[in-house]
């Protein structure tokens, strides 16, 4: 009897020790930046430049800036929660890749760089992204007072954009891999472990959508490892928008090329271009 009870007793410790170690490495598990200054990198995206973003806690982030041509609408840009401006870590050029491929017929781009990543001075956390992205849609707004916005949320950027379009007026909405809270992929990550009661950045994407009523363009792979297809599922049933289109990218990835969706997204360009 009294081996059970230090056998239980273990395993109380163990499970206690786990608890505290998802509480206290939640920030690098959801945040995971790369900190190599983008601003060096700027070249790699036509016609971009550096800019810098005061967010009103004093931090001055990094940016890169494509004005558009005449008429043309601005892509404010949110990305994912892994390296910088430049790519991911698996994919190192491939966020300046698809800035190229975004701004090749005109239009504009405003991709802001996390606190924390890229250059940018601090720590990230959802608050704190949350007030750098109305940071960047305050300065695009200023920039570009008359150009339509299309908001493009990618992976850990969704939520954010997800919660900005439920209460701004936007062109616009482009989310590729949404997920539904961060909460509910730690819950499937780690089912044995408290995850509800322990989420620090929970990012509720879901419970914002159903007061999104802009045009809505969604991506996600089948057989997405990192955010479940599901979720993006979840996500576009439960937005708003009477229009929306899903669009499903066959085959084992996440955060796949736009390269398919460059065709509706040169539609949407040109629906919210002025003459």
């Amino acid at each position: 009897m009294k081996t059970v009870k230090i056998a239980a007793l273990a395993l109380v410790v163990v499970y206690l020790a786990a608890c505290s170690y998802l509480y206290l490495q939640q920030q690098s598990l959801v945040f995971n930046p790369g900190t190599a200054d983008v601003a060096e990198a700027v070249q790699q995206v036509p016609r971009a430049e550096n800019v810098t973003l005061t967010a009103p806690d004093g931090l001055a982030l990094k940016a890169w800036w494509v004005a558009p041509a005449d008429g043309k609408p601005v892509y404010l840009y949110f990305h994912g929660n892994a390296g910088n401006l430049q790519g991911s870590f698996g994919d190192p050029s491939g966020r300046a890749e698809r800035f190229e491929g975004l701004t090749r017929a005109g239009a504009g781009l405003l991709a802001v760089s996390w606190r924390g990543y890229g250059g940018s001075p601090g720590e990230p956390s959802e608050q704190g992204l949350k007030m750098d992205a109305d940071t960047a849609l305050a300065w695009l707004r200023r920039q570009a007072p008359s150009a339509a916005i299309l908001l493009f949320g990618e992976s850990l950027g969704t939520g954010i954009a997800v919660e900005m379009a439920a209460r701004e007026s936007l062109a616009a909405l482009i989310l590729d891999s949404p997920y539904t809270s961060i909460t509910d992929i730690g819950a499937l990550r780690y089912p044995w472990l408290p995850v509800r009661l322990l989420a620090k950045y929970p990012f509720e994407s879901l419970q914002h959508a159903g007061a999104v009523t802009e045009p809505v363009l969604i991506q996600h792979c089948s057989e997405d490892d990192t955010v479940p297809y599901a979720q993006g599922r979840s996500i576009f049933a439960g937005l708003g928008s009477s229009e929306k289109l899903f669009v499903t990218v066959a085959g084992r990835c996440h955060v796949p090329s736009i390269i398919g969706q460059l065709p509706l997204l040169r539609e949407l360009e040109e629906r919210f271009s002025r003459s």
